[in-house]
């Protein structure tokens, strides 16, 4: 089984960001001041790196892949750490990056990109995902599925 998506997660991340930078400078009038920006960037960006990191430290733990291209790959479900509290971690701290991003460049038409991303990686990425795991782990998959979100 081949997954939908074409480009990976981190590319996904970098396109965007500079969709985000394009739809501030289209438009401008949608400008707010935050004067504590940075205040707020700094821990949003903290935390998505902590997130980021104890999914990577998890996958490794487990001995699986983490590369969005090879679920099939995966050699179980990975079910401890912070996956016990959403099926998709690093996913979540890609959207939360966006998020400080979205603060820092302080334009609130830069925010329309972050649920068209949540749209396009649930549909493209996690989605199929998800059907590579439950054929390969049917008893499991289903089951963690049933306690964890896929989100949070």
């Amino acid at each position: 089984m081949t997954l939908e998506l074409k480009v990976i997660p981190p590319v996904q991340l970098i396109i965007s960001a500079l969709l985000m930078f394009g739809l501030a400078k289209l438009f401008p009038q949608n400008y707010f001041e935050l004067s504590a920006r940075l205040y707020l960037v700094t821990p949003i960006i903290l935390i998505a790196s902590i997130i980021g990191i104890l999914a990577l430290y998890d996958f490794h733990k487990h001995k699986t892949t983490f590369h969005p291209h090879t679920p099939e790959k995966t050699s179980k479900v990975v079910n401890t750490g912070v996956f016990g509290y959403s099926r998709n971690p690093m996913y979540i701290a890609l959207v939360l990056t966006l998020i400080a991003l979205g603060v820092y460049i302080q334009n609130y038409t830069s925010f329309i990109i972050i649920p068209v991303f949540i749209w396009y990686i649930t549909r493209f990425q996690i989605i199929p995902e998800e059907r590579m795991l439950e054929k390969l782990f049917p008893n499991d998959y289903p089951a963690y599925c049933q306690k964890v979100r896929r989100w949070l």
